[in-house]
């Protein structure tokens, strides 16, 4: 696979029971955020933050490789993140790794899905080779 196939990495995480100083703390997170874009080999094009009253934010991080969300929920201790990069230059589950280590300690549920024709010609030639 080369770096232009149709091809990327989809990572979305649910993380809860975070500590209500630390999921409230736009500075952490955009700072997690950062280092674990910077981390993955993923081109940050420009970021986009709305804080809502009385908390909350959300942040949007354009990437030539594609997008990072977040979206918290501090009244529940939790927030969602969502990063797809297309082709093969970087390696979305980083930056998730470095939102949590910056977190501090909670828990999650990660998902990370392969997208696009990579995967759709793995899946015919699985179910052709299960004939």
């Amino acid at each position: 696979m080369t770096s232009y196939d149709f091809s990327g990495v989809h990572v979305m995480a649910d993380v809860y029971e975070i500590d209500r100083d630390a999921v409230d703390d736009e500075a952490l997170i955009l700072s997690g955020l950062t280092r674990g874009i910077t981390r993955s080999g993923a081109t940050l094009c420009g970021t986009q933050v709305k804080r809502f009253t009385p908390s909350g934010l959300t942040a949007l991080f354009l990437l030539s490789e594609s997008h990072v969300s977040v979206h918290t929920y501090p009244e529940q201790n939790s927030l969602f993140f969502d990063a797809f990069t297309c082709g093969s230059t970087c390696d979305p589950v980083l930056i998730v790794e470095e939102l949590l280590a910056a977190l501090g300690p909670c828990k999650h549920r990660l998902k990370v899905v392969n997208r696009g024709l990579e995967e759709a010609r793995h899946a015919v030639n699985l179910a052709l080779a299960l004939r």
